[in-house]
């Protein structure tokens, strides 16, 4: 079958949102080829929350088989061992054990710390005079201390230790990969898998199990739950979790209320106002564009014939301003009362790491508005970068004066 749209065409990556609503009046189940393969996208919400809710959808093909793209390496074993990556009984073993690292308890623990880190941000950037990278000053920072202090990683090492991060995108994305990005997330799993594995190693009988890293030595130290090499690869999953997206969502909170300088004043005027907010700015830009589900059975969708095992390609972004389900979606409003995006996703397989993100989310837009009053993107147009999945800016210049 024809594939509808190109992601490669700079025409879609200048203006994905342009696309979505396209597809989604048009085409609601488009083909595309991805990574040699004919894949289907999903862009209307009711549709995406449907699938994410079946319980015969799945994340790998069939039983223990993946996608050949992702190799054979580091990378490859990465991908396989990641939650989500799983289906059940093994997502539902480690997911349970996982969970526990961001309960509302364990990230209560974290609240004051994670405070002082967003505040110490805040504090960096309101001693800019002239312009700043935003991404490079606060988007990345901030989050590396956070992920350090989750996992009690040197916070010395929190500016250096998650710059390979973005190079395990190119296995967890469902564009186009070469062989050099395969290389370059080989390296960068390796990477992480030797840095997790020596810092196991030095927190081990230091840890009691109502830490959240505590209580997963604990469930790998008895043998029966959880092996070495899945303790290694979760709490490399918490850093992706909770580094890389967070960099992408508080870049997109100051584009968006920058862009929209009436709803900077209205969360100015209003503090209590941030956690919606938040929610907005996860709807309304939201960090991760596309996930992804294999078909359990055979069906047909909008007249168009999907096989078991055909994989899906549910869009997030697409689905969060999906004006069939959503009122005045293309609308950035802090006040909207209803917002049930799919920023988290939906299901057995919603983000563990949503109260995190919440709690740091909604403390930083109660207190930047207040502490730096005149932030504002200075950038002309913003470079979302060409990734399917992951459109994300790199660098984003602002000025505080």
């Amino acid at each position: 079958m024809q594939a509808v749209f190109n992601p490669a065409d700079p025409a879609f990556t200048a203006d994905r949102y342009a696309t979505y609503r396209t597809l989604r009046d048009n085409a609601p189940v488009a083909p595309i080829e991805v990574n040699g393969h004919e894949a289907f996208v999903v862009t209307r919400y009711t549709d995406a929350s449907r699938i994410f809710k079946t319980p015969s959808a799945r994340v790998q093909p069939h039983a223990g088989q993946f996608p050949q793209h992702i190799g054979t390496g580091p990378a490859s074993e990465f991908y396989r061992l990641s939650l989500p990556s799983m289906d059940a009984p093994s997502h539902t073993r480690l997911r349970k054990l996982a969970g526990a690292a961001f309960s509302a308890r364990a990230v209560a623990t974290l609240r004051s710390r994670v405070q002082e880190i967003i505040d110490n941000g805040i504090d960096r950037i309101s001693d800019n005079k002239g312009e700043f990278d935003f991404v490079a000053e606060f988007a990345a920072r901030v989050p590396a201390e956070i992920a350090c202090r989750l996992l009690h990683a040197p916070m010395s090492e929190a500016h250096t230790v998650l710059e390979r991060m973005p190079d395990l995108n190119a296995v967890l994305s469902h564009g186009g990969i070469t062989p050099e990005k395969l290389a370059a997330a080989d390296a960068a799993a390796q990477f992480y898998i030797d840095y997790i594995g020596d810092l196991v190693d030095t927190l081990r009988g230091k840890l009691d199990a109502d830490d959240p890293v505590g209580a997963l030595l604990e469930a790998e130290e008895d043998g029966s739950r959880m092996t070495r090499i899945e303790l290694v690869i979760t709490l490399v999953g918490f850093f992706v979790a909770s580094y890389h997206t967070t960099l992408v969502a508080m870049t997109n909170a100051v584009y968006a209320l920058s862009t929209h300088p009436e709803q900077m004043n209205i969360l100015r005027a209003n503090p209590d106002l941030a956690g919606q907010a938040w929610e907005e700015v996860l709807r309304y830009l939201s960090p991760v564009h596309f996930i992804h589900r294999y078909a359990g059975q055979a069906q047909t969708l909008h007249g168009v014939d999907i096989p078991e095992g055909g994989q899906i390609l549910l869009g997030l972004a697409a689905a969060n301003r999906d004006e069939r389900f959503i009122d005045d979606p293309d609308t950035f409003d802090i006040e909207r009362e209803t917002n049930r995006h799919l920023a988290f996703t939906a299901g057995g397989h919603f983000c563990l790491g949503a109260p995190l993100s919440r709690l740091e989310g909604h403390h930083l837009l109660r207190t930047l508005p207040a502490r730096v009053p005149n932030l504002r993107v200075t950038i002309d147009k913003p470079d979302w970068g060409p990734d399917l999945s992951f459109a994300f800016m790199r660098s984003m210049t602002v000025a505080a004066e």
